[in-house]
């Protein structure tokens, strides 16, 4: 009775689904900060001279007879200057006494101014003038202090972007079916078929 009896097959497939999903991405990015810098140190720059010291002894070795050659120019001119008008003066007043007495009888004119001369160079009296010699002239230039301080620089320059770059990609999923589903079903008498 069994083997008469009717079975029924059922055999069904279940829906298979697949996907494909990419995340979305989200990217930013910021231009870094620029610095630039300038320095230069700082320097004092200045020197000083040296002591200087000037001497003059230009007067203390004249007093020993050293002369420069305007100077002995110029004594030398004065002199001769001075000398000629002396000498005029005299010759003149000499003319002058030959004329008046010369002629004056046993006058002995030339005796008498002869014998006054050689009277004269005897008790012309000689002096000595004693002048102290003077001091070297001694200038002293202190030390001076020369040059101009340099204070350097420093600066800073910063340089930056405002905004930022943004990029965004939205994310997505993909579905397919790779197996569709389905159901089956038949008789068979007195068992069950295997459905392969």
């Amino acid at each position: 009775m069994l083997s008469n009896m009717m079975y029924l097959n059922v055999r069904h497939t279940l829906p298979m689904l697949g996907w494909q999903a990419r995340s979305f991405k989200f990217k930013t990015s910021m231009t870094p900060t620029k610095m630039h810098g300038r320095r230069r140190e700082a320097s004092a720059d200045l020197g000083t001279t040296q002591v200087r010291i000037d001497i003059d002894s230009y007067e203390s070795r004249k007093a020993y007879g050293f002369r420069k050659d305007a100077d002995l120019c110029a004594d030398f001119k004065n002199a001769g200057l001075s000398g000629v008008k002396q000498g005029t003066s005299r010759r003149s007043s000499e003319a002058w006494q030959i004329i008046d007495g010369a002629a004056k009888p046993n006058a002995n004119f030339f005796q008498k101014q002869a014998k006054h001369k050689i009277e004269a160079e005897i008790s012309e009296r000689k002096e000595i003038e004693l002048k102290p010699i003077p001091r070297p002239k001694i200038t002293v230039h202190p030390a001076e202090l020369k040059g101009t301080p340099d204070v350097g620089e420093h600066s800073i320059d910063i340089r930056s972007e405002p905004f930022a770059d943004i990029a965004y990609e939205p994310g997505s999923i993909d579905y397919n079916m790779k197996v569709e589903g389905s159901i089956h079903m038949w008789t068979s008498i007195g068992h069950y078929d295997i459905y392969a």
